[in-house]
């Protein structure tokens, strides 16, 4: 999104590419968010299975401390993004499928204030960055467990038992 920004930025072209695209990408943005929510949700209704007995306790830790920090990305990304378009200082619309005026969850700030969109935008990537780093690890595990080790946990994951 940010090479869309700027190359519109420095055209000042047809913005119907921005425009599609910002609908997409605060779409899905918005429907991450609420598919968190209905994580959290069902989380607190069903509990996590148990992990498998034979990893040693530094694995669990890492296992839950990566899937601890998952699951704040999943909080902290869409919101971020949010933000950003919440504080900034022009007009440019939130999208959420075919309405266009979603409310700001932060008020918006002058470029050359604290809390400006380039504040939250810089969270956006950040996140964009570390949830790559976390992501890949939880796969390169998933497919250690099934190719390496052989214990099931890829199954175990799929099947949620």
């Amino acid at each position: 999104m940010v090479d869309v920004y700027e190359a519109y930025a420095e055209t000042y072209g047809d913005d119907t590419w921005v425009m599609r695209t910002s609908r997409l990408h605060h779409t899905l943005g918005f429907l991450v968010l609420i598919a968190v929510a209905l994580r959290f949700s069902w989380r607190q209704m069903n509990q996590a299975p148990e992990y498998p007995s034979a990893l040693s306790r530094a694995q669990k830790i890492l296992a839950r401390t990566n899937h601890a920090f998952l699951y704040v990305l999943l909080i902290i990304y869409p919101l971020s993004g949010w933000a950003s378009l919440s504080a900034y200082e022009g007009e440019f619309p939130i999208f959420f499928f075919g309405l266009d005026a979603m409310p700001r969850v932060v008020p918006q700030a002058a470029a050359d204030g604290f809390f400006n969109y380039e504040f939250f935008a810089v969270i956006h990537r950040w996140c964009w960055r570390i949830g790559a780093v976390l992501l890949g690890l939880h796969l390169a595990a998933a497919l250690w467990h099934q190719f390496i080790l052989r214990d099931g946990t890829l199954r175990r994951m799929w099947s949620g038992k």
